[in-house]
């Protein structure tokens, strides 16, 4: 009986592609798998035949699968496994290090945004420190100011055998107003004059006496300009022998000095003084201001003319509340 041969075609197809057109030329011829039978003296049936053909193909398929999962396991050439290690090492450098800066740059931002922040706090609490710093030295300016006039106030004041405070400050309404002159006096510059006007006259002592009430004394004249005030504020009345005491006076020496002991310089006469003791000097209204002066016996009665410095008031003085006033 002729002994019966099974034969089955193996074809292995490459992975991919490239790989398929890489190997067309090197394509492996198609192998065939001979099985043979030994020989038996036995007969079998055609039947046990066929099942030995099909489980040898089975096996031969099994094998086939197996060397097709091999193919696809090594489709990767060794010599490109490095690289693709390599450039997937060096991917995940990549992105850990960008990774690490983006939360540097994070973390740098919000400590630059923090500075940023208190450096706008501290600018704008430092400009208004200066503002302040402003504030308080007007107000340190304005106070020694202040404590110089009432320094100066005082200085005055205590200077006086008798000071009237009713003839300064005046109430008007809810304010009380304080100038630098008595009530009825004239202040030029920082003097303050009395001319009286009245009735009645006084000897020159005791128009020297009058004014010493007021802390003042008989006019001493300094300059061709308070000579000038002097005349424009002197009225004309009796007759022309009649002026205005002034603080000039002949000593016992026959020297014309002034009140408070201070030899005359320069003077304006009508005509030359009269020479001898007890002669006392007067402005007369002229229109002449500079030719004015005129010598009197000192016991004749005249009007007069005080003279005293201005009082200096500290500003919060010269109008002050009336919290007496209802």
């Amino acid at each position: 009986m002729e002994e019966e041969l099974c034969y089955s075609t193996v074809i292995f197809n490459p992975f991919d592609k490239e790989k398929r057109q890489s190997t067309v030329t090197h394509e492996e011829p198609v192998l065939y798998a001979e099985v043979k039978r030994n020989q038996s003296t036995s007969h079998t049936t055609s039947e046990t035949s066929a099942a030995q053909c099909s489980l040898k193909e089975s096996f031969l398929r099994a094998q086939t699968s197996l060397a097709k999962e091999k193919g696809v396991s090594s489709s990767i050439s060794p010599a490109y496994r490095r690289p693709a290690v390599f450039l997937g090492l060096l991917c995940f450098l990549l992105l850990a290090a960008l990774t690490a800066v983006s939360i540097f740059h994070y973390i740098h931002m919000s400590k630059h945004n923090n500075i940023l922040a208190q450096y706008n706090k501290e600018t704008a609490a430092n400009l208004q420190l200066l503002a302040d710093k402003e504030v308080l030295e007007q107000e340190r300016a304005r106070l020694l100011t202040q404590g110089q006039q009432m320094n100066s106030t005082l200085d005055f004041i205590l200077h006086k055998s008798i000071f009237y405070v009713e003839n300064y400050c005046q109430s008007t309404g809810n304010w009380i107003r304080c100038t630098s002159c008595p009530q009825n006096w004239i202040q030029n510059g920082s003097s303050c004059y009395y001319f009286h006007t009245g009735q009645s006259w006084n000897t020159w002592t005791e128009s020297q006496e009058y004014c010493k009430k007021y802390g003042a004394q008989l006019a001493i004249i300094d300059s061709v300009r308070e000579q000038e005030f002097i005349n424009q504020h002197s009225e004309f009345y009796y007759d022309k022998y009649h002026g205005y005491w002034i603080g000039l006076f002949e000593n016992s020496a026959n020297t014309w000095v002034w009140s408070n002991g201070t030899q005359l310089e320069t003077g304006f006469w009508v005509e030359g003084p009269y020479k001898g003791y007890r002669y006392c000097g007067m402005s007369m209204p002229s229109k002449i201001p500079l030719r004015s002066w005129k010598s009197e016996h000192c016991n004749s009665k005249n009007r007069w003319i005080c003279k005293m410095e201005a009082l200096t008031w500290p500003n919060f003085l010269q109008a002050q509340r009336n919290h007496n006033d209802p």
